[in-house]
C-alpha cells in the first residue's frame, strides 16, 4: 500500500512539473548609429587630423537600469522585466553618438573617454540628457544640452540646448520601433553638434 501511494505521489508531482509554464526569454535591444557618412575631405588640414573627444553622455537616473523605461503618465513609469538593453544605456548612447559624429565629421577623428594622455583634441564634448524615450503622449523624445570645451581647460567654446521628437506609433506600443526612433533622435543631436564643431573659429584649434 505504501509503495502504491508513493508511486501515485511521484506521478502527480511529475505531471505538475510538466505543466509549469516556461519563463519568457528577455528581449535585448541596442541603439544604432544611423547617420549617413559624408564624403571625406580631399586632404587632411594643415597641422594634422583634428580630434573631437567625447566624455560619456549623462542620462537621467531613472533611465540607469537594464530595462527599457516608458512614461505612461506624467508621474508614472512602466518597466517590463523582459525588455532590456544589451549594454548600459549611457554607454550605448555615448557609443552611438560617437559613431554618428564620426560619420558626419569625416575630417575629424572622434575618440571617447578615456582617451590617451598624448591626445590633443581640438575640443571636448560634454552631453547631458534630461529626457529620452517614450512619453505619455506616445511620442519618442530627446531633450538635453551639449557643451564644447577647449582642449585643455574649462573654457566653453559653444553651448546649446536641444529637443527633438518622433511621432507616436499607430496601434499598441512596440519596443522595436521605439528603440529605432531613439536611434534616429541621436542622429538629430549629432547633426546639431557637428554643425557647432564645424562653426568653431580657427583660433580654437591647438597651436
Amino acid at each position: 500500500m505504501r509503495r502504491t501511494g508513493t508511486v501515485a505521489a511521484l506521478v502527480m508531482l511529475t505531471a505538475g512539473c510538466v505543466s509549469l509554464k516556461r519563463t519568457p526569454e528577455p528581449r535585448l535591444f541596442v541603439l544604432r548609429a544611423l547617420a549617413t557618412p559624408t564624403a571625406p575631405p580631399a586632404a587632411a588640414p594643415s597641422g594634422g587630423e583634428p580630434v573631437l573627444a567625447l566624455f560619456g553622455v549623462r542620462v537621467p537616473d531613472h533611465l540607469e537600469r537594464p530595462q527599457l523605461v516608458v512614461w505612461v503618465e506624467p508621474n508614472e513609469l512602466r518597466i517590463d522585466e523582459f525588455l532590456r538593453w544589451a549594454e548600459p544605456l549611457d554607454a550605448g548612447v555615448t557609443r552611438t553618438l560617437g559613431d554618428d559624429l564620426q560619420a558626419l565629421l569625416p575630417a575629424y577623428r572622434v575618440v571617447r573617454a578615456p582617451w590617451p594622455a598624448a591626445t590633443s583634441p581640438r575640443c571636448r564634448l560634454a552631453t547631458d540628457l534630461r529626457v529620452f524615450g517614450t512619453q505619455p503622449d506616445g511620442r519618442v523624445t530627446i531633450e538635453g544640452s551639449y557643451t564644447l570645451l577647449a582642449r585643455a581647460e574649462e573654457r566653453t567654446l559653444a553651448r546649446q540646448s536641444f529637443a527633438f521628437a518622433r511621432p507616436a506609433q499607430t496601434g499598441p506600443w512596440q519596443p522595436g520601433p521605439a528603440v529605432q526612433a531613439m536611434s534616429e533622435l541621436l542622429v538629430d543631436v549629432a547633426r546639431e553638434i557637428a554643425a557647432s564643431v564645424e562653426a568653431l573659429p580657427p583660433e580654437s584649434e591647438p597651436r
